[in-house]
């Protein structure tokens, strides 16, 4: 097979650091797990930690972009993804939970070079599930997009 593919990483993901260090941890340039999917995300950085609340600076790199020159729709997935996880983070730093459901809506385009302000925030937070939204600005404020994602917290 490839054995590129088959080597584990030993990065340590914005996950593992706020479980051995707390949410405040999450604040500063993103961590990823390596060369895992979420590793496009590094240009990011996390301005704000608070309870239930995480907000993120995103520059629309190339790695980022579609082949209109902007944002990616699979690239905001991710970001859904992750800022929802660091909200729940912020609750709980040791259950960080799965996935279960995601949504996205594009309401208008970041195009490629800008910055874009990315918020984080939990709905609700449950014994088993944590509900949280997602939404992304334009460096005017304007709205570019919204993502719910939910995550269940196995025993």
């Amino acid at each position: 097979m490839f054995p590129s593919l088959l080597r584990r990483s030993t990065a340590v993901g914005y996950i593992a650091r706020a479980k051995a260090h707390g949410a405040q941890s999450l604040l500063g340039p993103f961590q990823s797990t390596g060369e895992r999917f979420d590793h496009l995300l590094r240009g990011m950085d996390c301005v704000k930690v608070e309870d239930g609340h995480v907000e993120c600076q995103i520059p629309i790199t190339e790695a980022l972009q579609n082949s209109y020159g902007t944002l990616h729709g699979g690239c905001t997935a991710t970001i859904v993804d992750v800022l929802g996880t660091m909200a729940l983070l912020t609750k709980d730093a040791t259950r960080p939970g799965v996935s279960v459901e995601m949504s996205q809506s594009f309401l208008a385009p970041a195009k490629g070079g800008e910055v874009i302000v990315a918020r984080g925030e939990v709905v609700k937070y449950g014994r088993a599930l944590g509900f949280t939204e997602v939404r992304l600005f334009d460096a005017k404020g304007k709205l570019l997009a919204t993502g719910k994602h939910t995550k269940a917290f196995p025993s």
